[in-house]
């Protein structure tokens, strides 16, 4: 299947990629198997030879950890009808991390609680 353009391979597309290689085939051959283009098949042999898992991402670090983020899912299961403010209120005052209602809404949503 084509890949969407711009979109990165996933680890086991690289470890095709990488195993048809060690195993003689060539470049355009690869290319054509797999469907994707000569050139990002020369770039994940020229770059992911050592290993195919790609590297982190820099950016901005989470302001709530894991921990902080179970805390919230306890707030919200014992003030189920509670708003985004009442919940950053109970937040702030059970941890004293001061955070917006945006970012509690955010992090409700990266847990899967939806209004």
């Amino acid at each position: 299947m084509p890949k969407v353009k711009g979109s990165e391979l996933t680890e086991v597309e690289r470890g095709k990629v990488l195993g048809l290689r060690l195993s003689g085939i060539t470049i355009e051959r690869i290319s054509k198997t797999l469907s994707i283009p000569k050139s990002t098949v020369y770039y994940t042999i020229k770059h992911y030879s050592d290993d195919v898992r790609s590297a982190p991402r820099s950016g901005r670090p989470k302001i709530l950890d894991k921990d902080d983020q179970k805390k919230l899912k306890e707030i919200v299961n014992k003030n189920n009808r509670a708003s985004a403010n009442q919940l950053q209120e109970k937040f702030i005052e059970s941890t004293g991390i001061e955070v917006s209602s945006k970012t509690i809404r955010r992090n409700l949503h990266d847990l899967g609680v939806y209004s």
